[in-house]
């Protein structure tokens, strides 16, 4: 017979050390999965807007292609009461946001307006597609203040009540990746009537 000498504690341990690493390992993976996704998921947003001072567009900070000098907006959302809806955009700090300023100063409406939510095409990560736009017009702007943001940046945050508002929503085909229509919903607060319209080019 052999004797083998086993020491079963410090098999034990060193058993125990590899499964802690190996769990720190997956952890750290799933980590830097999860804050990756987060970075090609996240969507693009781009506003433009048409004053009633005079007859420009606002001058925003954007450089991508296609929205040059547009608003890039931070944060976007809508809130629906009755027979109206409250949009609050915040976006950094640009010439508009002294458009803005002035325009609720002196309490004139925005003529036109038109936010832009851009994601990731599925079937080719490297392009964006529209995943809906927002449209209004005549709104009565509530503030603008200049804030502090979530990154600790100023930011600046505008809240406005249009008098029609109106989603359209993108759909495309699951296999090819093409448009295959939009959904469209709105409302005209003036007429109390839905109004849903085709956005103008300004």
């Amino acid at each position: 017979m052999i004797d083998v000498d086993l020491d079963v504690p410090h098999l034990c341990s060193i058993n125990i050390q590899k499964i802690e690493v190996m769990i720190k390992q997956n952890v750290l993976l799933a980590v830097l999965l999860a804050l990756t996704t987060n970075v090609f998921a996240q969507d693009l947003t781009f506003g433009k807007f048409l004053g009633s001072i005079s007859p420009t567009k606002f001058i925003g900070n954007a450089t991508n292609k296609g929205y040059e000098q547009q608003v890039e907006i931070i944060e976007v959302t809508t809130t629906g009461q009755s027979r109206g809806t409250t949009v609050s955009l915040k976006f950094s700090p640009c010439p508009a946001s002294a458009d803005f300023i002035t325009h609720t100063q002196l309490g004139k409406l925005i003529s036109k307006g038109q936010v832009e939510i851009l994601e990731k095409n599925p079937s080719n990560p490297a392009f964006t597609r529209v995943k809906y736009k927002i449209y209004f017009e005549d709104a009565r702007i509530n503030s603008c203040t200049d804030t502090k943001a979530c990154n600790n940046q100023m930011a600046t945050t505008v809240t406005l009540n249009p008098q029609r508002i109106c989603w359209l929503y993108y759909n495309y085909e699951p296999a090819s990746g093409k448009i295959s229509g939009t959904t469209t919903n709105g409302f005209d607060l003036k007429s109390g009537q839905a109004w849903t319209v085709t956005p103008y080019n300004f």
